[in-house]
């Protein structure tokens, strides 16, 4: 089929069509969008699954957990995999996989059942999340990968933290199952996407080398650190068990960097890492999604079991958010590309880092308009910060590293929200025990209590957040200096 449609051609590399970016962007947005939405649109359903599961908190956090260590315990491996083998096959593939996982999670019936089920889905996940960057990086010209990324970028926000708004409405509505069978369609859809919009694969002739060892090593590094700091509220934080896992995954991590540093095609180029623009940029990606899970995990506790509104209030007060950064993103981005992307980073840090700190004045009767005008600043920082940080992450890298980086940064977002989720979720339980406890033994009315100590114990878990990101705007700076250096 001929494509009369214009091409840019740039010295060294393979032509950009005109047209094609936007084909690209559209398949690569749409799949980001429900690969990031399941982490949102499932958190607001814990308090239903608890009850509908008979289950605690520490047990449903699972259904989180469990997809989001999968995930970015092979991200790493598929995406470099995906520059050795194609970006297309495995983007592809991993949406047609992540499509039968939705399926599979709105058939279980028992809480192991969607825990297994949420495994499997998050292999599709990870090796279509993994590519997608990639894959807008090098349909979109150098001169307007922030305009692209932003885009993109706008799609991890909306995943997010519109499944609240979507996963309040569904829960209110319909049974708990409908959070996935509703997306059977799109994520089918996004499937036949690929297959059509995205160009044949080009990829080196040669044998493939599969860096088996560094997966190993790094899959159970990952895996122990998160395990581990999840099960710190069940055993205490000195219990041989805990030791025992986060050192098997220090362990396994020192592993894998003398593994990476020996490989002769390694899945990170640890190399990489000498450029401190990108270390900077890559510790601040890391940070800021470690400090995200105070959002996404405890305000729906806060708002539903504190404030008392209904699910599908409380979606539409978190959406906030994402209506923001929707908005900012490739506002962001555009700028980003004209005047650099530094500073737009680094404020983006310091209004996610006051937003923050603003949310530690929510109680039971602050009114809804305040709570949406701070989360709305959050929103403005987390939109302002993604795609100039995206963009120098991946300006900073070579084309045949640009997979690699790709997953490098889905791992980093990942692992973040796993460990930050796994400690927000600990934080927060153990905080609200106490802070009940305390309020009861004032003689404050036993329910009215339980609301407060959602209130406090959210308030405790806030303050790492508020750390996290006050060290994202030194590496956003930090970037800055070194360039200049």
């Amino acid at each position: 089929m001929s494509d009369r449609q214009p091409v840019t051609i740039q010295k060294g590399e393979r032509p950009i069509k005109t047209w094609y970016k936007w084909k690209a962007l559209a398949t690569v947005a749409l799949g980001t969008f429900m690969g990031t939405m399941d982490v949102s649109i499932v958190n607001i359903s814990f308090p239903i699954l608890t009850r509908e599961l008979n289950t605690d908190l520490t047990t449903v956090m699972w259904v989180t957990l469990a997809y989001i260590l999968v995930s970015t315990s092979l991200m790493l491996f598929v995406g470099k995999t995906g520059d050795q083998v194609g970006r297309k096959k495995i983007y592809a593939a991993g949406m047609l996989i992540f499509t039968l996982g939705l399926v599979s999670c709105s058939l279980a019936h028992s809480i192991t059942q969607l825990i297994v089920f949420r495994i499997f889905q998050a292999l599709g996940a990870a090796m279509a999340i993994s590519c997608g960057t990639a894959i807008v990086t090098e349909a979109f010209p150098p001169e307007e990968r922030g305009q692209g990324l932003g885009l993109v970028g706008v799609s991890v926000s909306a995943g997010f933290i519109l499944g609240p708004i979507i996963g309040g409405f569904l829960l209110e509505w319909f049974h708990w199952r409908s959070i996935f069978y509703t997306r059977v369609p799109v994520a089918f859809l996004t499937f036949i996407m690929a297959l059509i919009l995205l160009e044949k694969d080009h990829v080196k002739d040669g044998k493939i080398e599969l860096d088996l060892l560094g997966t190993v090593t790094s899959s159970v590094g990952l895996a122990s650190i998160i395990f581990g700091v999840s099960q710190i509220n069940r055993f205490g934080l000195t219990s041989p068990l805990i030791l025992l896992l986060i050192g098997l995954g220090i362990l396994s991590l020192i592993a894998f960097i003398f593994v990476e540093n020996r490989a002769s095609d390694p899945i990170v180029d640890l190399s990489l890492f000498k450029n401190l623009r990108f270390s900077s940029a890559t510790g601040a990606l890391f940070l800021t999604f470690l400090a995200y899970p105070a959002f996404t995990l405890v305000i729906p506790f806060f708002l539903i079991q504190g404030v008392g509104l209904m699910p599908a209030k409380a979606g539409f007060v978190m959406a906030s958010v994402s209506m923001t950064a929707i908005i900012i993103g490739p506002i962001s981005g555009w700028l980003s590309d004209r005047f650099g992307p530094v500073w737009f980073s680094t404020l983006g840090a310091m209004c996610s880092s006051v937003a923050f700190s603003l949310m530690r004045g929510f109680d039971l009767q602050t009114q809804i308009i305040g709570i949406v005008l701070i989360l709305s600043t959050f929103g403005f920082g987390i939109g302002l910060f993604q795609a100039p940080n995206n963009s120098i992450i991946m300006g900073s890298v070579k084309k045949e590293n640009l997979g690699t980086a790709s997953a490098l940064m889905a791992t980093l977002r990942s692992v973040g929200i796993a460990v930050g989720t796994a400690v927000a979720g600990t934080v927060y339980s153990v905080r609200k025990i106490i802070h009940a406890a305390a309020l009861s033994q004032q003689g404050v009315e036993a329910g009215y209590a339980n609301k407060q100590a959602v209130s406090l114990a959210f308030h405790d878990v806030l303050i790492a957040s508020i750390i996290f990101m006050a060290l994202v705007v030194v590496l956003s700076l930090g970037t800055r200096i070194r360039e200049n250096a």
